[in-house]
């Protein structure tokens, strides 16, 4: 088998039972091609690994999710298919005290839309709070500062999510300077 026919049989695999999924596309058309259906799949679950930028791009990716305009309850331009946003509660669960809520205003995450849960130490707690939002109908997007997970875990999200269309974000932050 060649890498390429690899290639498209894991993309068919990864596809499999999710092409009718909502998709939320970056707007940046490079990689929104490059993404299976021009789009990160809502009711998903995402990792983003990174230094302190991917909490910034955390942040953009819930302003997408959570509509275009702080405080809209509008969908995201571009989302697809149309409406398919019809809530636009955020939850960020932050594992220290670190973030600051006001300076997401500027991703265009409106101060009404964004609860922010700090000070989760422990991953368990982590995860149930995020497999609880996740579950949740009001909500349109979760980032939970977790790390790694396992199988299991990465799974109950994963069928958590499935179940609302809700947004999964698990932001891995690393260091500048370490492996």
């Amino acid at each position: 088998m060649t890498a390429d026919a690899l290639r498209r049989t894991i993309q068919g695999i990864e596809e499999a039972g999710s092409a009718d999924r909502p998709r939320l596309p970056l707007g940046i058309p490079g990689i929104d091609r490059a993404l299976p259906g021009g789009g990160l799949r809502l009711g998903g679950i995402h990792e983003v690994v990174g230094d302190e930028s991917a909490t910034g791009f955390c942040a953009a990716l819930l302003a997408r999710v959570g509509g275009a305009e702080a405080g809209s309850n509008t969908p995201a331009e571009g989302a697809t298919p149309r409406g398919a946003f019809r809530r636009s509660a955020l939850l960020w669960l932050a594992r220290g005290d670190d973030l600051y809520p006001p300076g997401l205003v500027r991703y265009g995450i409106g101060p009404g839309q964004l609860l922010v849960v700090s000070g989760l130490r422990r991953a368990d707690d982590m995860l149930w709070a995020m497999e609880e939002a996740l579950r949740c109908r009001a909500v349109s997007g979760v980032v939970a500062e977790i790390g790694q997970i396992g199988l299991a875990a990465g799974r109950r999200l994963m069928l958590a999510a499935e179940g609302t269309g809700v947004l999964g974000l698990v932001l891995s932050r690393r260091d500048r300077g370490r492996g």
